[in-house]
């Protein structure tokens, strides 16, 4: 059955970050099952090529000011440059539950409900984070629209923000999350840990529902992109290649370095056969990690790449690294899926999380990503031609086409089973 859905998602191209790619995706093939989408997203990032068919709204965002204080014409995503910070913004340790419930929420909120007046949609979902995306979830939902709230990071469970200062406004954020995320009339999380604690701790009725990829951003076989990623690499050496923030999400890349180090150390003929690539923007400090002298091995950094360079790099690689630390067992983020559909063997300093489970799954190599010893030993066997490519079954799973089915059936759902007001 056709349903007229709002989707609220302040990540949406032309934002190049990670947090754009399952709100696209999940739209395009929501459409392509038949439904009516309606995308409400920010101004910040500037527009894409739909607006002309008021598919997607576009909602003012205080951070545009800042911008154009700094001579541009839109905010400045992550994979636009080679470097960042990993600072977070001061006002996160002021608002709750982010900044953006004043920089984007007071415009976005009210072009809803006026979208709902005249589009009177059957189900909202909204993503997150920014958590007060789902504030927008609740408005509707009070106006008689089926709420799914998509929640890609967790809120309080693992967070990645910084702790609020204040006793109140830590009891205010969690009040938040039990009042929003227990009204939805489902939840969705990427992530079997969070889903766990989402359904014990607030009591929502949560799906898994991971992330995944897009089987038509694959590069063809003649695309220029993938004749440039073959000759980043040495062919030569096994190239274990790495794209995205190397660090960040609290991963912890110093026991990877340090393992390589070691390994050049004690059998320089064997970590001779490796190089290191890493393709994504990096901290000043992780630049000078990156710089460790690990002769004969080596570490290429090429620093961001076009998001088609970056898929054909995956492709064009011998093996594929995914780090993610024992401490964020949630963490089973877009990468790991582009890394799936690449069909490249995957090392994972993983153990312990909800990706190196996914990964243990599909044949991968899978250590904990402070375990040296066991880091060091990995290292061994990728040189050796020991780490085999993963189960080509367990691509499809991870699709988008059938995973937006999944989404589909969960909307079904909410509609028959909606609290309404």
């Amino acid at each position: 059955m056709s349903r007229s859905i709002l989707f609220a998602a302040y990540f949406y191209p032309p934002c190049p970050d990670a947090g754009a790619h399952r709100p696209a995706a999940m739209v395009k093939y929501l459409r392509r099952l038949g439904h009516r989408v309606t995308v409400l997203t920010t101004a910040a990032y500037g527009r894409g090529g739909e607006e002309e068919s008021d598919e997607v709204v576009r909602a003012a965002d205080l951070q545009l000011v800042r911008a154009r204080i700094r001579g541009r014409d839109h905010v400045q995503a992550m994979y636009e440059t080679d470097t960042y910070s990993p600072r977070p913004h001061p006002l996160s340790r002021v608002l709750v539950p982010e900044p953006l419930v004043l920089a984007w929420l007071p415009f976005a909120l009210p072009r809803a409900l006026r979208l709902h007046r005249s589009h009177r949609f059957d189900a909202v979902i909204t993503t997150s984070p920014p958590e007060s995306a789902h504030l927008i979830g609740r408005a509707l939902q009070r106006r008689g629209t089926a709420w799914i709230a998509d929640v890609r990071d967790a809120w309080n469970f693992e967070p990645l923000r910084p702790s609020f200062p204040t006793g109140a406004q830590r009891r205010l954020d969690e009040r938040l999350e039990r009042r929003l995320l227990g009204a939805a009339d489902a939840v969705t999380s990427v992530s079997r840990p969070a889903a766990d604690d989402l359904r014990d701790r607030v009591g929502a009725t949560v799906e898994l529902l991971p992330n995944g990829w897009d089987p038509e951003l694959a590069p063809s076989l003649d695309d220029p992109a993938r004749e440039q990623a073959e000759g980043t690499l040495d062919p030569d050496r096994v190239s274990l290649v790495y794209t995205g923030r190397f660090g960040s999400y609290g991963r912890d890349p110093r026991p990877l370095i340090e393992a390589l180090r070691r390994l050049a150390a004690s059998d320089p003929e064997l970590a001779e056969r490796l190089e290191l690539v890493v393709a994504g923007p990096c901290t000043e400090e992780e630049r000078a990690l990156l710089g460790t002298d690990v002769a004969p091995a080596r570490i290429s950094v090429v620093g961001s790449l076009p998001r088609d360079r970056a898929l054909a790099l995956q492709r064009a690689a011998d093996a594929l690294l995914l780090i993610a630390a024992p401490g964020r067992t949630q963490l089973a983020n877009l990468k790991l899926f582009e890394y799936l559909a690449a069909g490249r063997p995957i090392v994972a300093l993983a153990g312990g999380t909800e990706a190196g489970r996914i990964v243990s799954e599909t044949g991968g190599e899978v250590v904990r990503s402070d375990d040296m010893e066991a880091i060091g030993a990995a290292l061994r066997r990728l040189a050796t031609g020991g780490v085999q490519p993963p189960d080509p079954d367990w691509s499809g799973k991870y699709a988008y086409p059938s995973l937006a089915e999944r989404m589909s059936e969960t909307v079904e759902r909410a509609i028959r089973g909606s609290r309404g007001g």
